[in-house]
């Protein structure tokens, strides 16, 4: 099978699109062939070595979480899933694998596309909106400040906020602002114009997903029960902040995903109802890897950034 691959960290250039052994079959999994990916900013991060600390000191042969197409195989122990069966889903990201034609993940991970889904569109889903699933419905906040409302993260989560009956208020760029108003947003704030700066209200949850807010700075706009949310993993999120949690009210977290079949059902499900759409900002072929990382970096691109494959 074509994948694309890399033998080194570093820029877009250490991407290859070459010939690399099939995956695998286990008897817990499905054979997928794979139709449409996307890009996320973590892929360029684990590509570039950002995260070496949960890629490893060698980045993985094919990165790559996102996927979407046909089942052309299943496990024996496989009961739920058929030959066929359209169905979407993630591998772990710092792990890999999505950037090829053909993926095995274990059916517990995947789900079924609606029918009124695209590829592309079921592509875009997986990653950003499991990432965002646990946070979003099991507090249900009443008011949510969301900032990079219009980012491949962001504009996922204003439609999810807005699914569970929270008040949101958007922040982005000038450029953003008519696609965060479309997504329905209550509020939207331009931060190039210092909206952001200047803003008074307060919220439930503040969720940082342009990685540009620190808890120190979120907190003059969270209630004195708030919680900051940041999409960034960091050292301190994940060691410091816990302890410090412990003696303040208002508090500081960070958010993990991993893939969920049931949970994407879910996701499904509202995409259905039309409460849940990827916005495509971009689209490019898996062999134009190289385009769409170094257009993905330079975060100028609404939405997301989709491979056709």
């Amino acid at each position: 099978m074509k994948a694309v691959t890399t033998r080194r960290y570093g820029g877009p250039n250490v991407l290859l699109w070459t010939e690399s052994p099939m995956p695998r079959l286990t008897p817990d999994a499905v054979l997928v062939r794979v139709r449409a990916s996307s890009v996320n900013p973590v892929d360029w991060k684990v590509r570039r070595g950002d995260v070496r600390l949960f890629s490893g000191l060698r980045p993985p042969k094919i990165l790559g979480s996102d996927f979407a197409g046909d089942i052309v195989d299943i496990g024996a122990g496989v009961k739920d899933f058929s030959v066929n069966e359209r169905v979407f889903g993630m591998l772990n990201a710092f792990r890999g694998g999505a950037y090829a034609e053909y993926v095995t993940v274990n059916a517990s991970h995947v789900a079924h596309i609606p029918d009124q889904l695209s590829y592309l569109e079921a592509a875009c889903l997986p990653l950003v909106s499991l990432t965002l699933y646990d946070l979003l419905f099991s507090h249900r906040f009443k008011r949510v400040l969301i900032n990079g409302c219009g980012g491949g993260l962001g504009h996922i989560a204003v439609q999810m906020a807005i699914a569970t009956g929270a008040y949101v208020t958007g922040a982005c760029s000038t450029r953003n602002q008519a696609l965060a108003k479309a997504l329905g947003c209550d509020r939207v704030l331009d931060y190039t114009r210092q909206e952001l700066e200047n803003h008074q209200e307060h919220y439930d949850l503040v969720l940082d997903t342009a990685g540009t807010l620190t808890f120190r700075k979120a907190r003059r706009w969270l209630q004195p029960a708030g919680c900051f949310v940041s999409s960034i993993p960091s050292a301190h999120a994940m060691l410091i902040a816990p302890l410090l949690n412990r003696c303040r009210h208002q508090r500081e977290a960070y958010i993990w995903v991993k893939p969920d079949g049931k949970k994407l059902a879910r996701i499904g499900q509202l995409a259905e109802e039309g409460k849940l759409k990827a916005h495509i900002g971009a689209q490019f072929s898996l062999q134009d890897i190289r385009t769409a990382h170094t257009v993905s970096e330079q975060g100028t691109t609404p939405g997301k950034i989709a491979l056709l494959v």
